[in-house]
């Protein structure tokens, strides 16, 4: 077994001229009718009566004293059942340190839940106006996502593979109209302290907090000769009732353990609904729906975990079950096959891993502008920022009182452009119209229905490793049957030789010794990357990480892809800070090299 999510650098070799990639779309950022991300905001509306722990009625932030809320304590009690259940099986390390090389999957500690050192950090306020379809009686929902947060002893603040949602309803107006607040969040002002005083006043005349939702990694296991680095995220969702947190069924989200009947009766509440789920409004009976949910990472819906309709419903559709449905009148759905993918994408895991940042949809931005090490650069996914348009037209609709008819897209392909990393279809007629911009072909990563957009010519931070999944029970994941690397940029591999899924970046990456961080060309960048063995040596020892991984030469100046909010890193990478980036852009990288999306890591940082 090779070391946990072990990294390698290749021999030097000259670094060359990337041949042109297609120019980037740039978008319009995005309304903050819909999102609000800035960190130096979000810090205000804390203060202002934003904080989770304002939320709860508890005046003080941290975890230790949160749990004098009734609401907080039964939430912690649930994900504390959670996690001694998961965390029994086979192969979890009963502690991350001293490190046990026979049981290297390690779990989510309890303790930061009941910690006088963790906090939840606001990281966005976000406009949900689109969820109205499940909430019929309101406009939707507003959003105040949180982000867990340790402030570990003579340490930076190290934020954690943990999110909550806090949700209050957006009531509706006169005559059940939701027209008058879609106009007041339109008409947000520019000026930011204006803003943020005027967004106060919205939340504050909203009613109480009404649910709460969480997505956590309980579970981060190492690259092994036959999987990726491996990562679960537990998915709950919680009613208020009275002064507790009561877990209630997921959206669109069935159990995986139907009977018989019960999977014959979804069967056909499927047949009778399908123009709604064409739609994207669509809302199973709770008598289907699972309470929690596990999904993983990295790869997506290439996961079968991660796609309960297909894993319920496949000898269905192979016996001609979903072939009579009406696709000739459908907007998205074409197919039996697109059919099983449009109901697994709104489902908790699978909207979860679909073009994510290791499972989450909005980490935050990075409260401190300077910090560079163990950074992320974009706080959005590719999924929310492109979806953001849709919403957009949306909000606009409903805010000039005209009939909105464009249905939701799929969570894999929000936006018409395939972008590089955008998926496109490989010939399921459902995603007939997923194409690529010129200069992209969609590459057959996982040999599905669908692939990526991708250079034919591939330079550094490409894919350069197609696989296939094949299904395994168990805490370590799932095996992968990889293809043979191949070639980056038309050289031999010992020119700028693909490293392989193995060592921890999914697909492979095509890369090359560089001499100047920070240097671009084309669209690669010389960034600093981690190396071979730094975890084993470095994460037991009572020394900064930072420190410990330069002095021992675990850090290598490797050529990967640049990255912006508008120029995506492909599936399961995320966008990093190196020094000297400009802000907003930074690297690609796989998101488990950033210790913040994983539950282990450094002792002191722990």
């Amino acid at each position: 077994m090779e070391p946990p999510a072990a990294r390698t650098a290749p021999s030097p070799a000259p670094i060359t001229q990337a041949p042109a990639s297609p120019e980037p779309v740039t978008q319009a950022p995005p309304s903050p009718g819909l999102l609000l991300s800035d960190p130096a905001e979000l810090i205000l509306l804390e203060r202002q009566g934003l904080s989770f722990g304002q939320q709860l009625g508890v005046p003080a932030e941290d975890a230790q004293s949160l749990l004098t809320s009734p609401r907080y304590a039964s939430f912690v009690a649930v994900i504390e059942r959670d996690l001694a259940e998961l965390s029994s099986r086979e192969g979890i390390a009963l502690s991350q340190f001293p490190l046990d090389p026979k049981r290297l999957n390690y779990v989510f500690d309890a303790k930061w839940l009941r910690s006088p050192r963790a906090r939840f950090q606001l990281v966005g306020v976000v406009n949900r106006l689109d969820m109205r379809f499940s909430t019929p009686k309101e406009c939707g929902q507003l959003r105040l996502i949180y982000r867990l947060a340790l402030q570990p002893e003579g340490r930076p603040v190290v934020r954690l593979p943990m999110t909550l949602n806090v949700i209050r309803p957006l009531p509706l107006g006169p005559g059940g109209s939701c027209r008058a607040i879609a106009q007041q969040w339109r008409a947000l002002p520019a000026n930011a302290s204006e803003r943020v005083a005027m967004v106060t006043r919205m939340v504050t005349r909203l009613p109480p907090m009404s649910g709460l939702e969480t997505n956590f990694q309980n579970l981060h296991g190492p690259g092994t000769p036959d999987a990726d680095d491996h990562a679960e995220y537990v998915l709950r969702s919680f009613d208020v009732r009275r002064e507790r947190l009561v877990p209630r069924p997921l959206l669109n989200t069935p159990r995986a353990d139907l009977d018989p009947a019960e999977r014959k009766a979804l069967l056909g509440w499927i047949a009778r609904n399908f123009m709604e789920i064409d739609a994207g409004r669509s809302v199973i009976p709770d008598r289907f729906l699972a309470t929690r949910a596990i999904s993983v990472s990295p790869r997506g819906l290439s996961r079968p975990a991660n796609r309960v309709f297909s894993v319920l419903f496949n000898a269905e559709v192979d016996s001609g079950a979903f072939a009579e449905l009406p696709y000739a009148k459908a907007k998205r759905v074409r197919s039996p096959r697109g059919l099983l993918r449009r109901l697994d994408g709104f489902t908790c895991a699978g909207c979860h891993q679909s073009r994510a940042v290791a499972g989450f949809h909005l980490p935050g931005e990075e409260r401190d502008a300077d910090q560079t090490f163990n950074a992320l650069a974009v706080g959005v996914s590719p999924h929310l920022h492109e979806e953001l348009g849709w919403r957009g037209r949306l909000l606009a609709s409903v805010a000039e009182g005209t009939a909105f008819v464009e249905p939701r897209p799929f969570p894999e392909r929000p936006s018409s452009v395939g972008f590089y990393g955008s998926h496109c279809g490989l010939g399921d007629p459902t995603f007939a119209d997923w194409t690529c911009q010129a200069g992209l072909e969609c590459r057959d990563s996982h040999h599905d229905e669908v692939g990526f957009c991708a250079p034919a010519v591939r330079t550094s931070g490409d894919a350069c490793e197609n696989a296939r999944v094949v299904a395994r029970p168990g805490a370590s994941g799932d095996q992968l049957v990889a293809d043979a690397p191949e070639e980056c940029q038309g050289q031999p591999p010992d020119g700028i030789p693909c490293i392989t899924n193995r060592f921890g970046f999914p697909l492979g990456s095509c890369s090359v010794a560089c001499a100047q961080p920070g240097a671009r060309s084309g669209s690669s960048v010389c960034a600093m990357m981690l190396v071979s063995g730094y975890e084993q040596v470095c994460f037991p020892l009572e020394e900064p990480i930072e420190d410990c991984v330069r002095k021992r030469g675990f850090v290598a100046a490797m050529t990967t892809r640049a990255c912006s909010v508008d120029e995506p890193c492909r599936d399961d990478y995320g966008c990093s800070r190196y020094p000297g980036s400009a802000p907003g852009t930074g690297a690609c990288v796989p998101p488990y090299f950033l210790f913040d999306f994983r539950v282990d890591g450094p002792k002191l940082d722990r």
